[in-house]
């Protein structure tokens, strides 16, 4: 019998069909009621969001009679991205969730659930009684979806939520001003948007309309299920070779990519070169620390939530525009508590994700793009020459992965680590991380996978390639 305990994940619930079923999702609609919203006095309200892959409909449709079935009022929604579920959740103050696989592959889906905003469900934060309920239940239940009640989306309320996360989006981009300018520019801005026919699509025709002086050139935004281009997910090389070529191709200003649920966003520059993850993070914390100093009327820090596992280029920046940095655990609710603990402005990660204060301490692609843009056409320079000051310094290893050999556990990296970098300075938030004057490294184990992550920066020059196979002889990988 299947193990339905790997369901649950540290951020959410995510599996592969048939293995994830719709049993599956009506006792979690159950369970997000009994264990969650009732014990924990939160509102018996949801709204409730779906992606576009193939199981989804059946999906949502099992979910939404569990939590009704239990005691819920559902606001059904339909299609739309994850960072609409987080703007549902701030206009009407209520728990919101929505059937998802964000980047994974087509077969795959799972479940992402906001108990109240910024707070996400995880496994520390009481997913782990949703996944003991199912565990308890999943043997015993036999559902027919035919006889259930069918989700009738409510039209009103997503024209509502649609409008709120428009206007967020323009106001973080500073979009009126910045078409104004744009209008002075000789020639048209052209952007290239490739959705992977996951839900930007369904985001960036609205998105369009907000910039009549940008040509945004579709690439994939048809919704499709059966992702027959290529999978949604763009931090795979390959899955940007598309987007790269159809920058060069149109003779583009930028190229742009969001994963299949559109909380995150990948950029590229004119030159059809991605851009990297760290810098642009260091990029929007010297921008984002600027703007708290700027517009005190947000009543948000000029702090910056960054993740120790990346390099010092976004801490450094972040001090020098006389802004607070506060490091965090890797993962999106770890970086969310830390901006609401600070009431920061900003907080990103090199994986795509981008958090605002002024969205509820929430990730957004289309927040982030607005923000991007804003910057890009004040400062009136092309993409490749944006993160320059950063990658002329610091130079980084980027994301490496790696099996671990059988009997290698991170209780014995950290003793191997502790003994041979014990002039560093070292900490432990995360896995475990040592500092020196021009070099630092975190190794850490994944979340999610049966893997171990290695990210390191050397300052000045690049010795990254000479410092990982230093750490992988250490550890003995």
């Amino acid at each position: 019998m299947f193990d339905y305990s790997k369901l649950f994940k540290a951020y959410d619930m995510r599996g592969t069909t048939p293995d994830l079923t719709a049993e599956v999702y009506y006792l979690a609609g159950k369970a997000l009621v009994e264990k969650i919203l009732i014990p924990e006095k939160l509102l018996l309200k949801v709204n409730l969001f779906r992606d576009t892959r193939l199981s989804s409909p059946d999906f949502y449709k099992a979910l939404y009679n569990g939590l009704v079935e239990a005691g819920a009022e559902v606001v059904l929604l339909g299609l739309g991205t994850t960072d609409m579920m987080y703007a549902a959740c701030q206009l009407f103050n209520t728990p919101g969730g929505i059937v998802t696989a964000s980047h994974n592959p087509k077969d795959d889906n799972g479940f992402k659930f906001v108990k109240k905003v910024p707070n996400m469900l995880g496994l520390e934060d009481g997913l782990d009684k949703v996944r003991d309920y199912v565990l308890e239940n999943i043997e015993s239940t036999k559902i027919d979806l035919g006889s259930m009640l069918e989700p009738v989306e409510n039209e009103e309320a997503k024209a509502k939520v649609l409008d709120f996360f428009l206007e967020k989006v323009t106001l973080v981009g500073e979009i009126d001003k910045i078409n104004s300018k744009i209008a002075s520019f000789r020639k048209k801005m052209k952007v290239v948007v490739d959705t992977a026919n996951g839900m930007g699509g369904f985001i960036m025709p609205e998105i369009a309309k907000l910039y009549p002086n940008i040509e945004f050139i579709p690439l994939y935004w048809e919704l499709d299920g059966n992702f027959p281009n290529h999978p949604a997910n763009p931090t795979i090389a390959e899955n940007m070779i598309d987007l790269e070529k159809a920058v060069l191709e149109y003779g583009a200003d930028l190229g742009v990519a969001f994963d299949g649920d559109a909380d995150r966003v990948y950029f590229v520059d004119e030159k059809g070169v991605s851009l990297n993850g760290e810098f642009l993070v260091a990029l929007l914390s010297k921008y984002m620390v600027k703007e708290a100093y700027r517009k005190p009327e947000l009543g948000l820090n000029p702090a910056v939530v960054s993740v120790i596992s990346y390099g010092r280029a976004s801490v450094n920046t972040t001090l020098e525009a006389n802004g607070v940095p506060i490091l965090s655990k890797q993962g999106h609710t770890f970086v969310k508590a830390q901006m609401k603990k600070y009431n920061a402005i900003y907080g990103g990660e090199a994986s795509g994700h981008h958090y605002f204060g002024d969205f509820g301490y929430m990730d957004s692609g289309a927040i982030t793009l607005a923000l991007f843009l804003r910057i890009l056409i004040e400062k009136e320079v092309l993409p490749s020459a944006l993160l320059l000051e950063f990658s002329d310094k610091y130079f980084v290893s980027g994301e490496r992965n790696f099996v671990l050999p059988e009997g290698l556990n991170m209780a014995t990296i950290k003793e191997k680590i502790k003994s041979k970098y014990a002039d560093g300075a070292i900490s432990e938030l995360d896995g475990i991380t040592a500092y020196y004057l021009d070099w630092k490294f975190t190794i850490r184990g994944s979340n999610t996978e049966p893997l171990l992550r290695i990210n390191l920066e050397t300052i000045g020059l690049d010795k990254t390639g000479e410092k990982l196979a230093e750490l992988k002889s250490v550890i003995g990988i």
